[in-house]
């Protein structure tokens, strides 16, 4: 791959540079806080990915790369014990981006990102309020994320409710999601809004947590893809089950139904699909390097008859997909069998090296794959193209120190049955360098 090498060289490079500077224990914003009340808090965050693609669809002659930057500053006031206030503004832009084309989901200049009010105390009080221009990050972040991977990341205009009694929570939420704009200040698409209630409760047996959910999406959005979406009123019941088990095992499951109905250019369908997560780890702690193992199966529903009048793929919602079904984000979870297995290691402290293996089969021979971000791909509605989609072998390495960090991962997927038959069937090549700090 023709950009692997210099990224490469970049990544180790950067890495030696930049570590040394993340012991500086006066930065700017700490300098700066130092001269004001203490009720008033300043910080900064920077930013800056270089990333590339070879064989976008798998076409050999599809290639593409660019670097995202991004420029984040930050303000709380606490007034009181009970009162807070915080903003964020965003500055996110692309540069030497090859393929102009699709430009707009990376540029965010100079926006509101954040902006809302605490009334009560939203990581441990008995009862408080959050209402404003927020994050809703949920679980992990399949279905409700602030996909913050992302160059401009997602927040919602919304009003959350937070109630807790001893191992028990409750937070109601009613929100819109803000729709970023490449210049100027954002604000949600009317219409498109979600109302949710999300449980969890610590310890229904020792050393687990039960999360248990129910939203309501009502407005446009994804659905069946084939046919597009005017309006859909989507219902979804999910319960998501995580803990620890004897000698060193962990796990997390989490199921989904949605029901409801959509209203596209032929007429009303109904909603039936569902999906799940489960993964086992295994932590070998008495081990030099402390590695770790993991088995992963995911799987989401799809469409088995595009014209029957009811649609089965089933809708991510609002996720932070990056990772969660190969390093590339090429297959996302919609219409999708997908099996995981890898290992990590932490050679020393702040340093984390994985490598992971993905293997795809569409749910439905007659639905399509979808990317992470829940763009349709290719889709054979005859379902005559098979339903292996591939695999893919990805190597990440990740340094953190505090709040700053310095990243770099490869992925190569090998193209199934079914991309070969819908595409040229070229291996795509992903590769990227991922650096960020708070100054």
């Amino acid at each position: 791959m023709p950009i692997g090498a210099p990224l490469c060289i970049l990544s180790l490079s950067a890495l030696a540079l930049f570590l040394p500077a993340l012991h500086a224990q006066d930065t700017p914003s700490a300098l700066l806080n130092k001269q004001l009340p203490k009720w008033v808090q300043f910080s900064f965050d920077h930013r800056f990915r270089l990333e590339g693609y070879s064989a976008l669809r798998y076409d050999q002659n599809n290639n593409d790369r660019w670097l995202l930057n991004r420029f984040r500053a930050n303000v709380a006031l606490h007034p009181t014990s009970w009162l807070s206030f915080a903003a964020q503004g965003q500055d996110s832009r692309v540069f030497f981006k090859t393929n102009p084309s699709g430009q707009n989901i990376y540029i965010n200049r100079t926006d509101l990102r954040l902006l809302f009010t605490d009334i009560g105390k939203t990581d441990r009080g008995k009862i408080a309020l959050r209402l404003g221009r927020q994050e809703l990050a949920y679980g992990d972040e399949r279905v409700l994320g602030a996909a913050n991977w992302g160059n401009v990341a997602r927040t919602f205009d919304a009003a959350k409710l937070i109630l807790r009694s001893g191992p028990f929570q409750l937070d109601l939420v009613s929100a819109a999601v803000v729709t970023p704009l490449a210049n100027g200040l954002s604000h949600h698409l009317q219409g498109n809004n979600i109302h949710f209630a999300y449980g969890k409760w610590n310890n229904p047996i020792p050393q687990s947590t039960l999360e248990p959910y129910f939203i309501w999406r009502v407005g446009k959005g994804a659905g069946d893809a084939l046919k597009g979406i005017i309006h859909q009123d989507r219902r979804v019941a999910g319960i998501r089950f995580l803990g620890k088990l004897p000698a060193h095992w962990d796990y997390t499951t989490e199921w989904i139904f949605q029901a409801g109905n959509v209203n596209g250019p032929f007429g009303y369908e109904s909603i039936r699909a569902f999906a799940q997560h489960t993964v086992f780890r295994h932590s070998f702690e008495n081990v030099r390097f402390h590695p770790r193992v993991l088995g992963e199966f995911n799987s989401a529903s799809g469409d088995r008859n595009p014209n029957d009048g009811k649609s089965g793929t089933f809708d991510q919602l609002f996720p932070t997909p990056h990772e969660k079904y190969g390093l590339a984000d090429q297959v996302g979870w919609q219409n999708i069998q997908h099996y995981s297995g890898g290992v990590d290691i932490t050679p020393y402290k702040g340093l984390t090296l994985k490598m992971l293996v993905h293997d795809w089969y569409l749910a439905q021979a007659r639905d399509g794959v979808y990317t992470a971000g829940g763009n349709l791909l290719f889709r054979d509605t005859t379902g005559n193209s098979g339903r292996h989609v591939g695999e893919e072998l990805d190597f990440v390495a990740q340094y953190s120190f505090g709040p700053h960090y310095v990243g770099t991962g490869y992925g190569h997927l090998f193209p199934g049955q079914f991309l070969e038959k819908q595409s040229r069937g070229v291996g795509l090549n992903y590769i990227y360098l991922n650096v960020g700090y708070r100054f």
